[in-house]
């Protein structure tokens, strides 16, 4: 992939592929956690924004906001946003308690960004149900944030590569652990 500047090439992380030093690992891990935090956070803005609106726009006669359907939709974003939020958290306290060794906090910084770009993605989906086509035009924030979060989706690597990279992490460690018995 080549950047937009076209001096710069940026390579996106492949599962299996051998990651050469440390150093890569440790930029990895910064980045695919930079990127769960920034997910969280358009996740939340578009959770709020989609709860405000439901609070305004009436359909029928009736505030959208008060149909069950509506309500147990943003519930589920709710809950898989705060779900995310400690593993988020966990995913900083690996790399920070572990800097001489990032591969320690493979596992963590890779099930944060999974559980939070998931979660992300929902509150997209149920942000776009909530406002309708105006949730596409230009005129509304809800357009950019769903442009953002689909564009970080794939930002240091997919979420097969993560998931590939806690399963790893697992069954590494399960391996060390059978040996020692």
């Amino acid at each position: 992939h080549q950047s937009v500047d076209r001096a710069r090439t940026v390579s996106t992380p492949t599962r299996g592929a051998q990651v050469a030093t440390a150093s890569t690992l440790d930029v990895i891990n910064h980045g695919a956690l930079g990127t769960a935090a920034q997910l969280q956070g358009l996740g939340r803005a578009m959770l709020d924004m989609s709860v405000e609106y439901a609070k305004q726009r009436k359909q029928y006669g009736k505030l959208i906001g008060e149909y069950q359907a509506l309500k147990h939709q943003l519930a589920e974003v709710a809950i898989a946003l705060e779900m995310s939020r400690p593993l988020l958290w966990a995913g900083a306290l690996a790399i920070a308690e572990n800097p001489d060794d990032p591969a320690a906090a493979v596992r963590d910084v890779s099930a944060a960004r999974v559980a939070v770009a998931d979660a992300a993605q929902l509150a997209a989906r149920t942000a776009l149900q909530v406002h309708g086509a105006i949730g596409y035009t230009l005129e509304h924030d809800l357009g950019l944030w769903l442009t953002k979060t689909r564009a970080l989706q794939s930002a240091w690597g997919t979420q097969t590569y993560h998931r590939g990279r806690v399963l790893d992490a697992i069954t590494a460690g399960a391996g060390a652990s059978g040996a020692a018995r």
